[in-house]
């Protein structure tokens, strides 16, 4: 390659080289006739001027032109003069006369040649008066350097044809070597480390395949250690409930699991590099992070999400363990069913307080009365006595209910799991209660409708469950009305409809009704003798044993309540 560019290159050289010499020449002979036409330009004397110009140019074999100053041609060796155009506007003239002397390389608009032009101006007590203009066959300079190029044309090639096989075998041990380095590289780059330098030489290149194959096993070797780190941090923050996110100087995502990602309802694909703000869309988590980069370290708040359900995220944000800090880890954890436990116990701290405090200040209030002398008031003190009584038992049923309810919704209750015909367990409760409706005139009505009645619960429980729902049917029905209980299986499900006639439930408190202490009619309920804990009790015996529980009410037409079960054939294909 070297060998065929450089004749070139050589050959460029050498007919520059050649202007070079045609240039030189054309200066002599241009200032040789400056001084000889001079006189006969400043004397106008045009014929001389001719004459003159035809026997310069015989002797030079150049061609020769001599310009006036505008531009009219006066004298010229190798046309006529009066067909020729003006000169004005010749580059070499233009040049000549701006700097002292003009070139150019064109073609002749006259002889419709190429030529190469030199010109020089003509003057007279300092003032141009007119230009001599030489010019050369560009034909004859390319001449002469095609003649040197064909000599240089014949050197290269003969050096070629004598340092080919030289070369090839000088340029193959070198390039072999090189393409198995290149070709591992590539290898390298695409993942794959499995692929050696093999060279048997022990020059510079056998030393450097021995440290490349080096550095392929320690980058290996690192690449792997890096992969499994890779792998087992992936698999600690995935299997993290909490949500991890870090974030660089410039607020753009580093790190994000899977956790965060459900959070914050992220795309699917990568987010790493996105601003901060786009992939949490949060300005509580936002601010944390200008918490932390303003001093604050660490930063510990809680904020809400919206959504369907809202959500509170406790958020704890520290600086990145480097030096100067290059960013901000995250660590944000839901703690909506924490805070929804810690209002329930508040909440039920408080309304037991409350619902204890009703039949003990009645207690207190008939003690006192008894105390300051009602004891010896024949007519009255059995009253008073009877009113202790029964704030007593309401106080012992409703700490029996709470007691009950706690040891439910914990699991500690111990349920002995059997067999429950559901139609025998509802007629026994409706027996129970039958002195009790036929008191305030209730008729008491049965459906059932269906064979396979038969679930697995407790007896008791479920005893419990009918219990409470038709000891509430009876106590919010007026005299006069009526209780349907209805119970049919359809062979998914075990049906249990209790309806009254009774007040109703307002359509804002029926989401409520099964929350522990929740009354729709404070006072009313009280009166009644209910605890307020029945329905939250029916309501978690129902999920213990495998059912839903729901209502259907309104204001002042009744209630009813529907509870279903799987029968005992379900639960055994299900096992199966």
């Amino acid at each position: 390659m070297i060998a065929a560019t450089f004749p070139i290159a050589l050959a460029r050289w050498e007919r520059a080289n050649v202007i070079d010499q045609v240039r030189g020449q054309l200066v002599i002979a241009a200032e040789m006739i400056r001084s000889r036409v001079e006189p006969i330009l400043a004397a106008q004397d045009l014929e001389q001027l001719q004459s003159v110009t035809d026997q310069i140019a015989r002797i030079t074999e150049v061609r020769l032109t001599i310009v006036a100053e505008d531009g009219e041609v006066l004298a010229e060796s190798e046309a006529v003069v009066s067909a020729m155009q003006n000169h004005s506007n010749r580059p070499e003239l233009i040049a000549a006369g701006n700097l002292g002397r003009g070139e150019a390389i064109r073609r002749s608009p006259t002889l419709g040649i190429d030529l190469f032009y030199l010109a020089l101006p003509i003057y007279q007590d300092k003032t141009t008066i007119g230009f001599v203009r030489v010019a050369s066959k560009l034909q004859s300079i390319d001449r002469k350097a095609h003649d040197r190029q064909q000599t240089l044309w014949l050197v290269a090639g003969g050096i070629v044809f004598l340092a080919a096989p030289i070369v090839y075998f000088t340029v193959g041990s070198l390039v072999r070597p090189l393409s198995q380095l290149t070709a591992s590289s590539r290898a390298i780059s695409a993942g794959n480390y499995q692929h050696p330098v093999t060279l048997d030489s022990h020059d510079e290149l056998g030393e450097l395949a021995g440290a490349f194959n080096q550095m392929r096993n320690e980058l290996a070797r690192r690449v792997a250690e890096l992969e499994d780190h890779n792998r087992r941090m992936s698999v600690v923050l995935g299997g993290m409930v909490e949500g991890v996110l870090a974030v660089d100087a410039d607020r753009r995502v580093l790190v994000v699991n899977q956790a965060a990602r459900q959070l914050f309802n992220c795309p699917t694909e990568d987010v790493t590099g996105r601003p901060l703000l786009e992939v949490a869309r949060n300005v509580d988590v936002d601010s944390a992070v200008t918490q932390v980069f303003n001093g604050q370290n660490p930063c510990q708040t809680e904020f809400s999400l919206p959504g369907p359900m809202r959500r509170t995220i406790s958020l704890f944000a520290t600086r990145l363990s480097a030096d100067p800090s290059p960013g901000v880890v995250i660590v944000l954890h839901d703690v909506t069913e924490l805070r929804r436990l810690e209002n329930l116990r508040r909440d039920f701290v408080t309304n037991v307080s409350h619902e204890l405090k009703t039949p003990l200040a009645a207690i207190k209030a008939y003690a006192e009365t008894l105390r300051m002398g009602a004891i010896n008031d024949s007519e009255n003190n059995l009253g008073f006595v009877d009113g202790i009584s029964k704030q007593a038992e309401l106080l012992h049923r409703l700490i029996g209910d709470v007691i009950h309810l706690a040891r439910v919704e914990s699991g500690k209750e111990t349920f002995e799991i059997t067999t429950v015909d559901m139609r025998e367990t509802i007629k026994q409760c409706l027996s129970q209660y039958k002195t009790l409706a036929e008191e305030k005139n209730i008729a008491l009505i049965f459906e059932g409708v269906g064979d396979n009645m038969q679930v697995k619960a407790d007896r008791d429980g479920m005893f419990a469950i009918f219990s409470n729902l038709l000891s509430n049917a009876i106590k919010y029905t007026p005299e006069d009305g009526q209780v349907n209980v209805r119970l049919r299986s359809d062979g998914q499900m075990v049906l249990l409809e209790v309806q009254d006639t009774g007040i109703g439930i307002d359509q804002e408190h029926q989401e409520r009704v099964f929350e522990r202490f929740f009354r729709v009619d404070q006072a009313r309920s009280r009166d009644l003798g209910g605890t307020g804990l029945g329905l939250a009790i029916v309501k978690h015996l129902v999920l213990a044993f495998s059912g839903k529980i729901g209502v259907k009410s309104d204001l002042g037409m009744g209630s009813t309540f529907h509870v279903e079960f799987p029968p005992v054939k379900s639960l055994e294909q299900l096992s199966d």
